[in-house]
């Protein structure tokens, strides 16, 4: 067997990874202590630098009695998980302190959208399983960790350094890319780099590790040091680098990487860098297995595969392939060659990671990359010597910095032009197990068949994995409504068309950005057909201006925006109608007895609307939203947006009275679904409008422990009365609704 050592990490990994899949994720030992004020003792483990305050991570945390505070530190209960605690800047303790905290305990967000992130999740897997704010710290003894707090002083001043010989934006890529601090990262420059499939450059990996330990190492050789102290001093170097930088997943496996390595010389033996990888990654998992559930693990991992394992199956007998075994004269060429053959392998090895945790693929990254990663060196070269000289003297420092701002100009402009190009990004969705599992076992049986297959029949095997793992698989109709707190959001979702109905909310932020987005390219949806805006308040249409105030709109088309045809609503919508033209997106006003609809079939889509008739005049905002019937094969919803008990009036005085009526599909036993007026309010869902539609599910939309006490009792019991199956947001999440009817 072939690099048994290798094959038994693996294997052991692939166990764990197993386990892990079948017992899921930590538990949270703070559940029932959220938003309670308490007082708990721990440990200083790390502090990171954030935009407004300093991060504090605390382990071996237990909640204290009173009598901590005097110094005895009565420990009731041990959590087996850390806290993280927010201190103002230049306010916290020293690392490797033991103190006391006291403050509210917060407990992370969960994901209650498809796509949307689970911060809870991550930092479970992280160890830590809760924060603090505003919360206040004493010091129960004189112990600190004088190493750890020295490199956290370093890193400080260092930082420091950096923002005091580069531009503003200049700088905080600086910080992330050599201290591995990202408080000062512009979140315009972190999105387009990843929008380019470049945020990788933004992370501490092998790059740093070979340029600085691996020159470090190779001078003191030069210089006739011995390979034994050579290896001790850069080796100590890279580990102490890894630990004042914050000892992410990538800087690990780097550093462990090069121990290896400068182990293996000075033991005068052969170093094997799968093997160095596979035993890197075994080390990680033993340290903490619960990195297998997080997709930063498989990143880092499987680019390194990418590039030393897959790369170089795929480079084998290239040569003879390609120019039918002639010497190459151009050795740039031959390296141009050889750096797009190596993206195209570590692009594609890493792609259904890619895939299942962004749900797009930047579609000319290795083209970017080519320029991006050789410069790359340059940048770090002259970030090193600019930061040091910065400790010294600033204007000698601001002018050795001049090469890194050309780059780092350079790399936003490629990055801007690249994302006007035409399919600049494709949202492909989250892709299923079966078609992950074919990509990697067609990528595995190029790795072992190595030199036995022609270099063309290679890529097309890896163009055929692509495919398979981008291709989207068509589904029926679909019905989303998700959860934004207290607002209404909801989507609608079907082979022919796709439509939004609102989305805003008055209790979360950046709607579009965390949750709006992440659940449309979930579902690989690309171009909303119809986004109709029920009505103009903020918790209707925050995640909708959002999106459209941003230059490329998150990546996702809008062919229309649908508002509601009363009196006044054009100078009410002022500002989406604004948006909307900036982006070259008609605006169609809707009015009762006003249809839409893609195809005669009985299963294509079909909107209706039922409110408000042309030119309504109110004074009541509420009472003009858009009330829209859509059916779809066996389907059949009613979406009242924030519709009032005179909207209900009104649509039933309209359906007695005029042919509206007569274009409803209006089945007889009732709707399948009525998304309840003002999330739950009883200003809607009277008992006449009701016994009108007979729905047998009922979505409230609306946040938890909001305010204005939504749904109201009385409503409930209404709908409870007639035996409708209650839905609600703010209790189990995001509702999913198929063609079927089941609900989820």
């Amino acid at each position: 067997m072939k690099r048994p050592l290798a094959c038994f990490c693996i294997f052991f990994i692939l166990m764990v990874w197993l386990g892990l899949r079948m017992a899921g994720p930590p538990d949270d030992p703070y559940d029932e202590y959220e938003g309670e004020t308490i007082s708990l003792y721990g440990t200083v483990e790390k502090k990171e630098i954030k935009s407004d305050s300093e991060a504090v991570y605390l382990k071996n945390v237990s909640i204290t009695d009173s009598s901590g505070f005097s110094g005895e530190t009565t420990q009731i209960i041990q959590f087996d998980k850390g806290i993280i605690c927010y201190l103002p800047k230049e306010s916290s303790p020293p690392m490797g302190a033991s103190v006391i905290v006291t403050g509210r305990i917060a407990g992370f967000r969960t994901a209650t959208n498809p796509g949307q992130f689970d911060l809870k999740k991550y930092y479970l897997c992280n160890g830590y399983g809760a924060s603090m704010k505003q919360c206040s710290w004493t010091q129960i003894d004189g112990q600190v960790n004088l190493y750890k707090e020295q490199l956290w002083k370093i890193r400080c001043r260092l930082g420091e350094s950096l923002s005091s010989v580069l531009e503003e934006d200049d700088a905080g890529v600086l910080r992330a890319m050599i201290l591995g601090d990202k408080s000062e990262l512009a979140a315009d420059i972190k999105s387009l780099y990843g929008m380019s499939g470049i945020a990788h450059i933004l992370a501490i990996s092998g790059l740093h590790i070979s340029m600085i330990g691996a020159g470090l190492y190779r001078s003191l050789r030069r210089f006739t040091v011995p390979v034994v102290v050579s290896a001790f001093i850069s080796g100590s170097l890279m580990i102490a680098y890894a630990q004042m930088t914050g000892a992410g997943t990538s800087t690990i496996r780097a550093v462990t990487m090069f121990v290896i390595m400068v182990t293996a010389d000075m033991c005068r033996r052969s170093y094997d860098l799968p093997t160095a990888l596979a035993v890197s990654a075994l080390m990680t998992v033993t340290g903490n297995p619960y990195e297998l559930m997080l997709s930063g693990f498989w990143m880092s991992y499987l680019a390194v595969t990418g590039v030393a394992v897959f790369g170089k199956a795929v480079s084998n007998g290239a040569d003879k392939s390609l120019d039918g075994g002639h010497e190459r004269k151009n050795k740039i060429i031959q390296k141009l060659r050889d750096a797009f053959v190596s993206g195209i392998c570590v692009t594609a090895f890493t792609m259904p990671v890619t895939a299942l945790s962004y749900y797009e693929i930047p579609v000319y990254s290795v083209l970017i990359n080519l320029i991006v990663i050789p410069l790359m060196i340059i940048v770090l070269l002259f970030g090193v010597i600019s930061m040091l000289i910065g400790l010294v003297c600033v204007h000698v420092g601001m002018i050795t910095a001049i090469p890194c701002h050309i780059i780092l100009a350079l790399y936003s402009y490629i990055c801007s032009l690249s994302s006007e190009l035409p399919l600049s990004h494709y949202i492909c969705g989250a892709p299923k197990i079966w078609q992950i599992a074919i990509c990697y076992v067609l990528f595995i049986s190029i790795i072992i068949l190595g030199k036995k297959l022609k270099t063309i029949f290679k890529f097309a095997v890896i163009m055929v994995a692509v495919v398979i793992l981008l291709i989207k698989i068509p589904h029926d109709f679909r019905l989303t409504v998700l959860d934004v707190g207290q607002g209404d959001c909801i989507c609608l979702d079907s082979p022919g068309l796709v439509c939004m109905i609102d989305g805003g909310s008055s209790s979360e932020k950046d709607i579009f950005t965390y949750r709006i987005s992440p659940f449309l390219k979930h579902e690989g949806i690309s171009r909303i057909d119809m986004w109709f805006v029920t009505h103009p308040d903020g918790d209707h249409i925050s995640g909708l201006v959002e999106m459209l105030m941003t230059d490329d709109m998150g990546g996702i088309a809008i062919s229309s925006i649908v508002l509601p045809d009363a009196k006044g609503a054009a100078e009410d919508c002022a500002e989406i109608i604004a948006l909307a033209d900036k982006h070259g997106i008609p605006v169609v006003f809707f009015s009762a007895g006003n249809e839409a609809y893609v195809g005669m079939s009985q299963n294509d889509m079909h909107i209706l609307c039922l409110h408000p008739v042309a030119g309504y005049d109110t004074d009541d905002i509420n009472s003009y939203s858009q009330v829209l019937e859509i059916s779809c094969g066996e389907f059949e919803g009613i979406f009242t947006g924030d519709a009032t008990a005179e909207s209900e009036k009104k649509i039933l005085e309209q359906i007695k009275n005029t042919d509206l009526g007569s274009k409803m599909k209006n089945p007889a036993d009732g709707i399948d679904v009525l998304k309840a007026g003002h999330h739950g309010s009883s200003t809607s869902s009277t008992d006449e409008w009701l016994k009108f539609v007979r729905p047998k599910k009922v979505i409230i939309s609306c946040g938890k422990n909001n305010p204005y006490g939504h749904p109201h009792r009385d409503v409930l019991d209404r709908l409870e009365g007639m035996g409708c199956d209650i839905l609600r947001t703010d209790e189990m999440g995001a509702v999913v609704i198929g063609e079927d009817k089941d609900s989820r």
